[in-house]
């Protein structure tokens, strides 16, 4: 029986376009505080944009921060008040005091089907990987990407994804691990920074007999990762899993009860313990299974029994 804990509601609203598709939740210092970010990719099918928003943990209060275009992920960086934003085709910086967004690269793709979605920093803080997605779902026209502080020199380093989501460094940022949807499976991959260069090492986690889609994924330490899983086929309760990056072997999951669309995972440092913080999303869920997830598109938080976080990245300007 594998153990299984419930999570309860972090931060709800009643805004229906905060709901549409929150992802990539991050600790940071803002203005000063102790928050949460995370982005909202977009606000509604049709969207062609979306926000950053923060969760402030001392006075429960959430703020928005409307962008341009849709955003895939947000890093926290070592500049006050800063942050690291994929941007649509862009990647670049997002001062959350002026609102100045600064971009650094653009992705030499011109599709108007794919966008940036999620990554990772690279161990260190001066790398991000990233990838793109087809936001219709159907066909592995995105890429994985390289971008480099130091240079500001992006490259792509895998074609072929069709929706580029979670991803993990291990051994000190030699492996990284990936997530691109429709597959269903974590691979592996053997990581070179300085040659840029990717090697695909085969599949850590085969997913395929789950009834949902793994989604993001975060480092949860001792070789292990947390994904979060993406169930469009039903309503009612979704689930976050902890998988052995080395055997594949589930050891524990975690239920976000009413909300099934889980996103993206988090394990946060907190004063009274390491909590699992969830992501959700709405996306265009129709009626009938909107009536059995009345929490679709909230964020939640759970308790675990990890004696620390793993030690979180910033991006290193």
């Amino acid at each position: 029986m594998t153990p299984t804990m419930t999570a309860r509601l972090l931060v709800a609203g009643d805004i229906e376009a905060d709901k549409f598709l929150p992802e990539g939740p991050r600790l940071a210092t803002v203005l000063g505080r102790d928050a949460l970010v995370w982005v909202n990719i977009q606000t509604a099918p049709d969207a062609p944009r979306g926000s950053i928003q923060a969760y402030f943990f001392d006075s429960r209060e959430r703020r928005r921060w409307t962008l341009p275009a849709r955003p895939g992920f947000v890093f926290p960086t070592d500049a006050p008040d800063t942050v690291f934003v994929g941007l649509e085709k862009a990647v670049g910086t997002l001062n959350l005091a002026t609102g100045l967004w600064t971009p650094f690269a653009t992705l030499p793709d011109t599709n108007p089907r794919t966008i940036i979605n999620d990554g990772e920093i690279v161990p260190g803080g001066r790398a991000v990987v990233f990838g793109t997605k087809d936001v219709t779902f159907t066909e592995p026209i995105g890429h994985l990407y390289l971008f480099t502080l130091a240079d500001h020199q992006l490259s792509m380093l895998a074609p072929g994804q069709t929706c580029s989501n979670g991803k993990v460094f291990a051994n000190g940022g030699r492996t990284l691990y990936d997530i691109d949807t429709p597959r269903r499976v974590v691979t592996k991959y053997r990581f070179e920074l300085e040659r840029r260069e990717l090697f695909d090492d085969g599949v850590a986690v085969d997913l395929r007999s789950h009834e949902a889609f793994p989604d993001g994924m975060c480092d949860a330490g001792d070789g292990t990762a947390i994904v979060a899983f993406y169930n469009p086929h039903r309503g009612g309760v979704g689930v976050a899993e902890q998988y052995r990056l080395g055997t594949g072997e589930l050891l524990q999951r975690w239920e976000t009860p009413g909300s099934p669309r889980v996103t993206c995972p988090l394990l946060a440092q907190r004063p009274d313990g390491v909590k699992l913080i969830l992501t959700t999303a709405t996306e265009g869920m129709p009626a009938n299974l909107r009536a059995d997830s009345p929490h679709a598109g909230q964020i939640f938080v759970a308790d675990t029994v990890f004696p620390e976080a793993p030690q979180a990245e910033i991006v290193r300007l």
